[in-house]
């Protein structure tokens, strides 16, 4: 399996690759994406241990402004498609003997190919992504003892091959996406995260990894706040504006839920994230952004835009997906008023958790 980037820009013409973890598997049935056509394709490679054709598609994703399908860095879609091999759609759907399974396949590629930097970065990312796997999901106070100890030792390990690979790999933005996650984990000051961030995004500001980073090191629920979040979401959507337009604006507010004030006084524009969704689907018109477009519509009570995307999407639009049920029967309802100034009236069931908006 040959795989070029000009190949990759064409969208793998006529390439069916199927993965351990195909994209669908984690969300829905809808056609992939350009972008996870090519991690998949990646990560097929690396699965049949081809380390030259590995370490070949390595260094053309790695040409300075090389872009897969929909503009994002060639890059980072290389390493995605490595990780995707022991990531899968979440760190913890793995199992401790699949993790160790791809270390090993990390490891013969390393020894394969001793010069190249590829295998070497892609273990050190291997060791942030494990570092997250064996911390778990759930806020810092949750954790237990075990947990807390894997997720430093890991991190710190991580960091130590990252510190290691600096004089050879320290222009290279995977280098740089590493130690933000690292950043992240450790909790680095602002005035030694930021630089990171600055010097990382100078380099390729279509590496989307480190708007996602730099966007969660703000958040309030790690080391800033609403206000300093809401900057780095503005910062990312500057810097990607040449080919995204406001795409990057939406995107990383749907990273997370959202109360329906994030439009009233949580300080998201709805309209800039309005046209991100129109940017987003300009790029490619999939049916995922469409249902993200039709449910953000709702929670800033935009029926006439929120009619307008369930039509567009027919029996595609999944609207029990969207969220709680009242959530559901309220965007419901909403579609309906499209063209007036109602607002749906909502009424629980009484003993059970239905509800019904008119």
């Amino acid at each position: 399996m040959k795989i070029t980037v000009q190949q990759m820009a064409s969208v793998l013409s006529g390439l069916l690759v199927l993965s351990t973890q195909p994209a669908h598997a984690c969300s829905d049935t809808d056609p992939m994406r350009p972008e996870d056509k090519v991690t998949d394709a990646i990560n097929q490679v690396f699965l049949d241990k081809n380390y030259k054709q590995l370490d070949k598609l390595y260094q053309e994703s790695s040409v300075k402004n090389a872009a897969a399908p929909d503009g994002i860095s060639a890059l980072s879609l290389f390493f995605r498609g490595i990780a995707k091999s022991f990531v899968g759609c979440g760190s913890s759907q793995r199992t401790e003997e699949e993790w160790q399974s791809r270390k090993a396949a990390l490891s013969a590629w390393q020894a394969a190919s001793p010069t190249s930097s590829a295998p070497k970065l892609a273990l050190a990312l291997y060791s942030v992504n494990y570092g997250w796997y064996a911390r778990g999901r759930g806020a810092g106070s949750t954790l237990n003892d075990s947990a807390r100890k894997s997720f430093e030792y890991h991190m710190a390990d991580a960091r130590r091959q990252f510190e290691k690979l600096a004089p050879l790999a320290r222009d290279n933005p995977a280098w740089y996406s590493g130690m933000l996650q690292i950043g992240l984990a450790q909790g680095w000051r602002h005035d030694k995260f930021e630089p990171m961030y600055a010097r990382a995004v100078k380099l390729d500001p279509y590496y989307m990894n480190f708007h996602v980073v730099n966007k969660e090191y703000h958040a309030a629920k790690w080391y800033g706040s609403d206000q300093e979040m809401h900057q780095a979401v503005n910062t990312a959507a500057e810097l990607t504006r040449p080919r995204f337009g406001q795409a990057v604006y939406a995107r990383l507010y749907t990273e997370d839920w959202k109360p329906n004030a994030m439009f009233t006084t949580g300080g998201v524009s709805w309209e800039r994230m309005k046209k991100g969704f129109e940017d987003d689907l300009a790029i490619y018109p999939d049916n995922k952004t469409r249902r993200d477009y039709a449910n953000y519509a709702c929670v800033a009570d935009d029926a006439n835009t929120l009619k307008q995307q369930i039509d567009l999407l027919g029996d595609q639009a999944d609207i029990k997906s969207w969220g709680n049920k009242h959530h559901v029967a309220y965007c419901t309802g909403l579609a309906t008023m499209s063209g007036t100034d109602r607002k749906p009236k909502c009424f629980k069931f009484t003993g059970t958790d239905d509800y019904i908006c008119d």
